[in-house]
């Protein structure tokens, strides 16, 4: 009964952003076709969001909130679920941002074309070099008053969620380089709202996502502070809510740090 609620949830998730992109897709792109209105397109994408949200039962209780600095920021956040990346336009609609993600989702139709035309894709069969070239076009972005959003262990994993795996240095060099703040957010449950839908018993389902905004890394602390240490803080910043829960000890958690 649980997954066939899932597997027709799923669908009706899918003919909802279909139908929803189709309604946003022209004002969207023509905001994107000139470097100079792109910001125009955000509180659209923001209205998409919450409409889809809306329609499909979610809702965004964030705990401990705290209020974003003005001026470019990088945000950074666990990820085990595309609705991350939904409930970060609900979470901050007033602080225009880029995804610096990666380039799969250029081979998703109508999709692509925003991914390419506004955020940032990273090419990780190419080496090193891409990935400096991705971390160039993040640093030309927050110059012009962006905000990044990077999800540092580098995808969704599939295996011990939510155990968080390593960080990547990108979002802390990119932080160190351009002396921003840093915004640690730590999704609870979203894994338990809508799992990889590509996976046939995947959960798929409404309800109401937990999350946390913790204290903002000022921008003196990240310059001051060694990359090492500033990642392994925010590390453990992101998974301190989850050592809370009975079933997830410290030891197992932390055990991806080896």
């Amino acid at each position: 009964m649980k997954n066939g609620c899932s597997f027709f949830f799923k669908w009706y998730l899918v003919l909802l952003f279909l139908v929803t992109l189709l309604l946003f897709y022209v004002p969207i792109l023509l905001f994107l076709l000139q470097d100079k209105t792109k910001k125009k397109a955000f509180p659209l994408f923001v209205f998409w969001c919450r409409l889809l949200c809306f329609l499909a039962g979610y809702r965004v209780k964030p705990k401990h909130a705290f209020s974003v600095p003005e001026g470019p920021c990088i945000f950074i956040a666990n990820h085990t679920s595309f609705l991350d990346i939904v409930f970060m336009y609900l979470l901050f609609p007033k602080h225009p941002f880029l995804f610096l993600g990666k380039a799969e989702l250029l081979k998703v139709p109508l999709v692509k074309t925003f991914f390419k035309r506004l955020h940032i894709p990273v090419y990780r069969n190419k080496g090193g070099r891409n990935a400096h070239k991705a971390l160039e076009a993040a640093d030309k972005a927050l110059k012009q008053g962006w905000s990044i959003i990077i999800f540092p262990e580098g995808g969704i994993k599939e295996h011990l969620v939510p155990v968080l795996q390593v960080f990547k240095d990108g979002a802390f060099r990119l932080a160190k380089n351009n002396q921003v703040p840093i915004v640690p957010i730590t999704f609870m449950n979203n894994y338990e709202l809508l799992e990889d839908p590509a996976v046939r018993q995947s959960v798929a389902r409404p309800g109401t996502a937990q999350v946390v905004v913790h204290p903002i890394i000022d921008a003196i602390t990240v310059t001051n502070t060694e990359l090492e240490d500033l990642k392994l803080n925010a590390f453990e910043t992101i998974n301190t809510p989850f050592l809370s829960k009975s079933k997830w000890n410290k030891r197992k958690v932390f055990k991806s740090l080896e």
